[in-house]
């Protein structure tokens, strides 16, 4: 394998492994709470960023970036690092989850409707003719303005997840039933079906091996998608409500204060973008490595 086929896959794994680290290790790295205390009255070891995301200090509002607050501070005087780094968690948590609820429901449907075909492919097709008539964005604004009783007593992300994932999981069902309607006249898929197998393990164990590595292409992208999408919600106020800091919501707050406040909006939109640029190298990577007629660079 040309090293010049996975350098993208390589990349993309280092920066989603900080990106993760950095939303794991943000209840430490920057909290008020000290990371060391000394019983007998020593001084104790502060977090690297000593601000909770939500405390409030107005006499430190509109800071720019500096040894005391690194990334500067809003409106109210809250820290933006601070502020940032609790909000990659929520952004995360929302990209993997749509993607997973994506595969979950596009998966199974895409699966079975390119291998049975007849009435069942009919229906899942005019079923996701129907979903992509709306924009993903007026869709998820239509769901989350009125949500169905389904929504009901789910956390905001996971809420936010799912709606997301009413749109997502098309892609998937389509890369993946064209795929198995290419596999499905083979010659390993003839004799499987001549030896008595049943329909379920020929899917399984023959056909889903074979087509799953465009879908996992098209995984990597929705992550990026799902997060673009939630910062969208968030920034017109349907997203993770406040206080907790999400990437969208630090682009709401600073939209008054653009001119005067640039820091507000710049680190924000240059954390979305890094997230983003992540998944599509891990989807450009996985396409390289996983599908033979991609030409060698």
């Amino acid at each position: 394998m040309d090293s010049r086929r996975t350098r993208s896959l390589r990349v993309g794994l280092v920066l989603a492994a900080g990106l993760a680290l950095a939303a794991l290790l943000a209840p430490m790295v920057a909290t008020s709470t000290p990371i060391w205390a000394d019983p007998d009255e020593r001084p104790s070891v502060t977090a690297p960023i000593p601000y909770d995301p939500g405390a409030i200090d107005l006499r430190a509002r509109l800071s720019p970036p500096s040894r005391a607050h690194w990334l500067g501070t809003d409106a109210l005087g809250r820290d933006v690092a601070s502020r940032l780094l609790h909000g990659s968690r929520v952004s995360l948590s929302v990209g993997l989850l749509a993607a997973l609820a994506a595969l979950a429901i596009g998966i199974p449907l895409g699966a079975v409707a390119g291998y049975r075909g007849g009435w069942i492919d009919h229906a899942v097709s005019r079923c996701m003719e129907s979903i992509l008539c709306f924009p993903s964005l007026l869709l998820a604004l239509a769901l989350l303005a009125a949500p169905p009783a389904i929504f009901s007593g789910l956390s905001a992300i996971v809420r936010v997840s799912l709606v997301i994932a009413v749109s997502g999981w098309i892609p998937i069902a389509r890369f993946l039933r064209a795929e198995i309607l290419t596999l499905r006249d083979s010659d390993l898929v003839r004799a499987a079906e001549a030896s008595g197998l049943p329909r379920r393990r020929i899917l399984v164990r023959h056909l889903l091996p074979g087509a799953l590595a465009p879908v996992l292409v098209t995984a990597a992208f929705a992550v990026a998608g799902a997060m673009t999408l939630e910062a969208a919600l968030s920034f017109l106020g349907l997203g993770v409500p406040p206080p907790t800091p999400t990437w969208g919501g630090l682009l709401f707050d600073a939209r008054e204060h653009i001119y005067e406040a640039w820091w507000l909006a710049l680190f924000p939109g240059v954390a979305l973008f890094a997230a983003v640029l992540t998944c599509n190298l891990i989807g450009e990577g996985l396409r390289d490595r996983l599908d033979p007629r991609t030409p060698r660079r």
